[in-house]
């Protein structure tokens, strides 16, 4: 029994030893492919945003319809049709009003830069900034690009092909 003892105690050893000398692949690198991981890092941080952008991770070419609110109307019906080569169409009713009520402006837009979810249509149509997500466009403060602070709908739904 004694000997059992001896070759278990031994074969246990012997396991431990070999699995503590394995390498894991976690060797330190040697120069050159330091330098390579460096020079890879580096290149990934100084691409562009657009690539993990709205403008190329989402279809947002499409017709985009609601209605806003209004101080002295019913709401004004709102179509803005946004095309795959950065033009716009911006259509707007005011809703129970009696004087002319429907206006059309057509022009480009660009998306921003610092904020690659934010569109901004020309000064045709004021500057007006669009936060674009998941089928839908919401209109967004003017000078920052904010979400409005409010509870009234703002958001206009992407309409089917």
């Amino acid at each position: 029994m004694n000997q059992i003892f001896k070759f278990s105690a031994l074969g246990l050893a012997t396991l431990l030893l070999i699995a503590c000398s394995q390498n894991n692949g976690s060797a330190p690198l040697k120069e050159s492919e330091l330098e390579q991981s460096t020079s890879t890092s580096e290149q990934s941080k100084s691409l562009p945003t657009r690539m993990n952008s709205t403008e190329t991770n989402l279809n947002w070419v499409g017709e985009y319809e609601g209605v806003f609110p209004c101080a002295d109307c019913e709401g004004i019906q709102i179509e803005l049709q946004l095309n795959a080569d950065k033009t716009y169409e911006l259509n707007q009713e005011y809703l129970g009003t009696k004087a002319k009520n429907e206006f059309e402006v057509k022009g480009s837009f660009s998306f921003d830069a610092q904020n690659p979810s934010i569109i901004s249509l020309d000064d045709k149509a004021e500057n007006r900034k669009f936060l674009v997500g998941e089928n839908f466009v919401e209109a967004r403060e003017l000078e920052t690009g904010n979400k409005i602070d409010s509870n009234l709908n703002y958001k206009l739904i992407k309409q089917p092909e």
